[in-house]
């Protein structure tokens, strides 16, 4: 980006990727964000006396323009419209491009499935084990390294404005995350409460 000729929304829209991308996190607070970067913004435009205003101001025409998702009132942004992010998948092109040609819930549930563990997809592990959170499930093996096989699921998927946030987030064998995604109506939905049920009470 010729940093020159940049509007103000160019300029924050490109610091926000980046900031996503090394954190590995779409999700991010507002706060943390201009703390991190301040510097950066403030030299942008020096003349600019109220950098953080500004910041704000360009968070909100970006989240008008349906490139981010305000998450709550507290500050906290997600990043919108880029599938995958540097860090997210194996630099596998074929597996790249092959996910961004598939439709919106089957370029999620790849994505999920292929995802190292980076960000929230390492919490979610760490918080709910590598066992399905489906109850009675017992659905699980061992890889190599002797750690259980588990898949981190978006329990309101991100293309219906779901958060990259752990309570949305589930740890489920693959079955069952076939199942949340692909499953008849109201199979999915019950999967869904059930698993927004489990979520919060884990994180109250």
């Amino acid at each position: 980006m010729n940093i020159e000729n940049a509007t103000w929304k160019d300029f924050v829209l490109e610091l926000v990727v980046d900031y996503c991308t090394k954190r590995t996190m779409r999700t991010f607070h507002y706060k943390d964000f201009l703390k991190d970067n301040l510097t950066t913004i403030e030299a942008f435009r020096p003349a600019n006396r109220n950098a953080p205003a500004k910041v704000r101001q360009q968070l909100q025409f970006l989240r008008n323009e349906g490139r981010l998702t305000f998450v709550d009132n507290r500050g906290t942004y997600t990043l919108r419209g880029r599938d995958i992010l540097e860090g997210e998948l194996p630099n596998e092109n074929a597996l790249i491009e092959h996910i961004k040609s598939a439709p919106p819930d089957k370029r999620e549930y790849l994505v999920e499935t292929y995802v190292r563990d980076v960000g929230w997809a390492k919490l979610a592990k760490e918080k709910y084990g590598h066992n399905c959170m489906m109850d009675g499930c017992g659905n699980t093996f061992r890889k190599n390294d002797g750690s259980r096989y588990i898949e981190v699921h978006h329990i309101v998927p991100l293309h219906k404005n779901g958060e990259d946030a752990i309570w949305n987030l589930s740890v489920l064998c693959a079955h069952h995350h076939k199942m949340a995604h692909y499953a008849d109506n109201r199979t999915r939905l019950l999967i869904q409460s059930e698993l927004l049920r489990i979520a919060e009470s884990a994180c109250e």
